[in-house]
């Protein structure tokens, strides 16, 4: 009777648990975006190979996810948090130990007799999880599995932003480059056109000097996009896991790339969304666990052991019980560590709080920042390209007046200038448009999905 009500108790202790019922903190966040005209786009592509439809890009990713090296520590880091994981759960059952012993006699005197024994001793210790430190101990090592794993989904989402912002910007380096060579070879005409009158007398030293600065001023633009266009290249190399000397990006120009349209959703989708976030609330179920396991160390610890001993087990010997205990250890002065430490787990939670909700308010103001800007892009592309088409339309009667003595130079070089930076300025904001989709797309969590 005292031995079943013993296990009575027991069985009740064992579902006692000291950890804080964890509770989703309140972010406060908005029922809307604040750019409503272009959060509400209903065409939102799923996946990074469905945002931008370029083969190239597609096999750039699929390698960096192959062999970016950061990709790869995170990878590791999962390993370790499962190890870890794997090591707490073992506390939840028994543990048991066997050792193997043998003894041999002989007798040389009269009948040569010869005698053997072989004993083994088998121990099995257990202990009750009285006040649910073990499985609290499983619950934070399994909350910290599920961080290190949104930590690589946001490594793998930062990632691909990267190869694909370092791609459009190699293609928009090539098209100012194309643009500063396109100018150079019409200032060099222009040049020619200058020299020719000058030497009929119809233009002045002047005129020479000033189309010759402004020649060498477009000839010195490009060595500098040249270098750019190299120290890109080499950026998107190293996400790669390649040598920069061995890679250069096939395509050449931004013009034909598709911009997408991206459905922001509502700001409360990205506590599912991003990687971030989600890692900033693992961490801190991780934490509040750790509470229930810093308190349990307060009171007693109770541990089941059994030892059985075989005899002459090789030989199907016989097996006898020796021992049947239970232990029951309380810390009786530690000087305040083990309520330090109860201390020390409730303030590492509340610093985690402190961090999630700020991981959502960035993520808020991200999104807000990013669609502000593909607004804004989309604005300035359109008009950067009726000035472009107004800086050609200028720069041709300009050139045309200049020819038939109605001009003087100094019109045709500012006319030229204007067409040189509307251009190149054009070709920048559709590189800002570009970027703003990106991420935009980044900091809505990406293709990611959580399960």
């Amino acid at each position: 009777m005292k031995r079943a009500v013993a296990l009575a108790v027991f069985a009740v202790l064992a579902g006692c648990s000291l950890t804080p019922t964890y509770e989703r903190p309140n972010a406060g966040l908005p029922e809307s975006w604040a750019d409503q005209k272009v959060a509400a786009t209903s065409d939102s592509p799923s996946e990074w190979n469905d945002l931008f439809k370029d083969a190239e890009l597609q096999q750039l990713m699929s390698e960096a996810l192959a062999a970016n090296h950061d990709l790869a520590a995170a990878a590791t880091r999962i390993e370790q948090a499962k190890a870890t994981a794997k090591m707490a759960s073992s506390r939840l059952a028994p543990y048991a130990t066997l050792s193997v012993g043998g003894s041999r006699q002989k007798e040389l005197s009269g009948a040569r007799s010869l005698a053997s024994s072989d004993d083994s001793q088998l121990s099995v210790n257990y202990e009750l999880d009285l006040w649910g430190a073990n499985r609290a101990n499983v619950q934070s090592a399994a909350a910290r599995v599920a961080a290190r794993e949104y930590d690589m989904a946001s490594t793998r989402l930062v990632l691909q932003a990267d190869v694909a912002s370092y791609y459009f910007q190699t293609l928009a380096l090539k098209d100012r480059l194309a643009i500063a060579q396109k100018n150079l070879e019409a200032a060099r005409s222009l040049m020619s056109l200058v020299e020719v009158r000058y030497d009929k007398g119809a233009a002045s030293g002047l005129d020479v000097a000033q189309q010759r600065t402004a020649l060498l001023n477009i000839e010195a633009e490009v060595p500098q996009l040249q270098q750019s266009l190299t120290e890109t290249q080499s950026a998107l190399a190293l996400l790669l896991g390649r040598v920069p000397q061995a890679f250069t990006v096939r395509t050449e120009t931004l013009a034909y790339t598709q911009l997408p349209a991206i459905a922001a959703g509502q700001p409360g989708d990205l506590l599912q969304r991003r990687p971030d976030v989600r890692a900033a609330e693992a961490d801190l179920v991780a934490a509040n666990a750790d509470i229930g396991v810093a308190r349990a160390a307060l009171y007693p610890n109770m541990e089941l052991s059994a030892t059985g001993v075989v005899t002459n087990w090789l030989t199907g010997g016989s097996a006898s019980l020796a021992s049947l205990a239970t232990s029951l250890t309380q810390v009786l002065f530690d000087g305040g560590e083990l309520r330090g430490q109860v201390q020390l787990a409730d303030a590492s939670r509340r610093e985690l709080v402190e961090t999630y909700l700020q991981t959502v308010l960035t993520s808020v103001k991200e999104v807000n920042d990013s669609l502000s800007a593909v607004s804004t892009a989309d604005q300035r592309t359109t008009l950067l390209s009726q000035t472009v088409e107004q800086a050609q339309l200028a720069l041709r009667l300009a050139t045309t007046r200049y020819q038939a003595g109605s001009d003087d130079l100094l019109t045709v070089l500012e006319s030229q200038t204007s067409q040189l930076n509307a251009e190149d300025s054009l070709v920048q904001a559709k590189l800002a448009r570009v970027n703003a989709s990106i991420t935009l797309f980044k900091a809505l969590g990406g293709g990611w999905e959580a399960s």
